[in-house]
C-alpha cells in the first residue's frame, strides 16, 4: 500500500503525489499535462497498478494546461482499469482541464463525484469481481487468496513420446505426432508449428499450450517465438516430439503476492505451497504472474537434426551447441504464462516410470520435481480476485507481445549458479492429476 508519495517530477512542469484513503488511491497532478508529460503520468499509473492499486481518483485542480495528448493518457488509463474491473476517474479539475474534458465529450466517462466516491466507495462495476468466496492465508512469505473452481476437478495426464531420446538420439517422423490442443487441454514439451514433420524438422523447440492457445520457440535462424489461438473452428495444432498433455478441470485458483521486503517468490516455493493447499502431491499447474526474473533454457538446434558428435547433447562441451542458458535472471517486470506439472515426494523411484523422465528437481533436497515452460509477454495488469483462465489467456495473446518461450530450470551450481525463477504477484490454477497414460514404459 502506498503512503503519501509515489513520484515527484520537480522540473517546474508536472508533479505527481499520491495519498491512500482505504482502498482508494488519490493522485494529485500539478502543472502541464501535455504530450511531453503525459507519458510520465502513464508510467506512474502503470507502476501503481503493478503495486496492486485498482481504484484511482485524480485531482486535476492544479493542472494549468491539458492537451489532447493528456486527455488521451486519461482515456487509456480509464480503459486499462475497465479491463481489470477497477475504478478510474477524475474527481476534481481546474476550470481549464474541466472545460477541455467537457468539450471533448468525455465528461461522462472521466468525471465523477469526488464526495460520493470518497463516501460510498468505488462503483459496483469496480468491485463486482470481489464477490466470489475466497480463503485468505499467509504462507511462506506470501499472501494467498484461494478460490474453489470445481470440487471434483482433476486432470488426466498423457505422456507424449520418449524424452529419453533427447541426449543421444534423433527424433524421426515415426517418433512425432501432430496433436490438437483445444480449450480444455494444457500441454508442454518440444514441438513445432507446421503441416508435416518435414515442415517442422529443423524448427522443433520448446512449446506450451493452455486454454486454446499455444506458443513455441523455433530453433530456426529467425529465433522469433510464434503462437496460435483458437478462432472459430480453428484449434491450435503442434507437431510434438515429446511432452505432456493434460485434460480436465482445475480444482482451485490461488492468487498470490509477495509479502517480503525483497518482493520475490521462488518458483519452487510457489509450487510447493500450491500442492500443499490443494492437498495433492501430483498436479498440473498454470501460473500467470509478474516476474522479478526468469532462469531458463531453450534449444539452439532441433532434436530432429543429427548431432555432429557421438557425445550426449546434454554433456559438456556439446551442450553449448544445443542449448542456450540464462546466465542470470532475465525478463524482469514482464508477464509470464507458465505451464507445467509438479510432483512432491522423496522417493522418485516409486513414481510412475513414464512421467519421471520428464521431471527435474525444482530445488535442492530431491523432494520436489517438475517440468515448467514459460511464455514471456510484455506486462499488462489483470483484474483482482477470481479469474477465468480462458478469458485471461485469450486477452493476453490478443493484446500483448510474445517475447520468448523458455524451459524453466533450477541452476544450483555452487559458484556460478543463477538460482531459479522468481515472481512478484499473480495467479495459479491447480489441477490434481488422477491418472497417467501414454509414454514409453521402462
Amino acid at each position: 500500500m502506498q503512503d503519501r508519495f509515489l513520484q515527484s517530477l520537480n522540473r517546474n512542469t508536472m508533479q505527481i503525489t499520491t495519498e491512500q484513503k482505504g482502498d482508494l488511491l488519490e493522485l494529485r497532478i500539478e502543472g502541464r499535462l501535455d504530450n511531453e508529460w503525459s507519458d510520465n503520468l502513464t508510467e506512474a499509473i502503470n507502476e501503481l497498478v503493478r503495486q496492486g492499486s485498482h481504484s484511482l481518483l485524480l485531482d486535476l485542480t492544479k493542472v494549468n494546461y491539458l492537451s489532447s495528448a493528456g486527455v488521451g493518457a486519461l482515456v487509456r488509463a480509464y480503459k486499462q482499469f475497465q479491463s481489470i474491473r477497477g475504478f478510474f476517474g477524475v474527481g476534481t479539475a481546474s476550470p481549464h482541464a474541466e472545460e477541455v474534458i467537457r468539450m471533448t465529450g468525455l465528461s461522462k466517462m472521466l468525471m465523477c463525484g469526488v464526495d460520493k466516491v470518497r463516501t460510498l466507495g468505488t462503483p459496483a462495476s469496480a468491485t463486482n469481481s470481489f464477490t466470489s468466496m475466497s480463503r485468505v492465508s499467509i504462507r511462506a512469505g506470501m499472501t494467498l487468496e484461494s478460490y474453489d473452481l470445481d470440487a471434483k476437478g482433476g486432470l488426466t495426464c498423457e505422456v507424449l513420446g520418449d524424452p529419453k531420446r533427447l541426449p543421444h538420439e534423433v527424433f524421426f517422423e515415426k517418433h512425432c505426432r501432430r496433436l490438437d490442443f483445444p480449450i480444455d487441454t494444457i500441454g508442454l514439451g518440444l514441438g513445432a508449428f507446421g503441416r508435416s514433420y518435414a515442415d517442422c524438422e529443423d524448427r522443433f523447440g520448446e512449446f506450451l499450450a493452455v486454454s486454446g492457445a499455444a506458443a513455441y520457440m523455433p530453433t530456426s535462424k529467425s529465433g522469433k517465438s510464434d503462437y496460435q489461438i483458437s478462432q472459430g473452428d480453428f484449434i491450435p495444432q503442434v507437431q510434438v516430439a515429446y511432452g505432456l498433455r493434460c485434460y480436465g478441470d482445475f480444482k482451485e485458483l490461488h492468487r498470490f503476492e509477495s509479502g517480503t521486503e525483497e518482493g520475490r517468490i521462488r518458483l519452487s516455493t510457489l509450487v510447493d505451497e500450491c500442492l500443499a493447499i490443494s492437498k495433492t502431491n501430483l498436479a498440473a499447474i498454470v501460473i500467470l504472474a509478474e516476474t522479478s526474473g526468469l532462469i531458463g533454457t531453450a534449444l539452439r538446434r532441433s532434436p530432429a537434426m543429427k548431432a555432429d558428435s557421438i557425445e550426449s547433447k546434454l554433456s559438456h562441451p556439446e551442450i553449448r551447441r544445443w542449448l542456450s542458458f540464462s546466465p542470470e535472471q532475465a525478463f524482469s517486470r514482464s508477464l509470464a504464462l507458465v505451464v507445467g506439472v509438479a510432483l512432491r515426494g522423496e522417493n522418485a523411484d516409486t513414481h510412475d516410470p513414464r512421467l519421471m523422465p520428464l521431471l527435474r528437481p525444482l530445488r535442492a533436497g530431491g523432494d520436489l520435481f517438475g517440468h515448467f515452460h514459460a511464455a514471456v509477454f510484455s506486462y499488462r495488469p489483470f483484474k483482482k480476485r477470481k479469474l477465468n483462465l480462458a478469458e485471461t489467456v485469450g486477452a493476453l495473446f490478443e493484446t500483448e507481445d510474445l517475447q520468448a518461450v523458455l524451459h524453466l530450470l533450477h541452476d544450483d551450481r555452487e559458484i556460478s549458479g543463477a538460482g531459479e525463477s522468481e515472481f512478484v504477484r499473480g495467479a495459479c490454477w491447480v489441477g490434481p492429476i488422477s491418472s497417467i497414460s501414454g509414454g514409453v514404459q521402462s
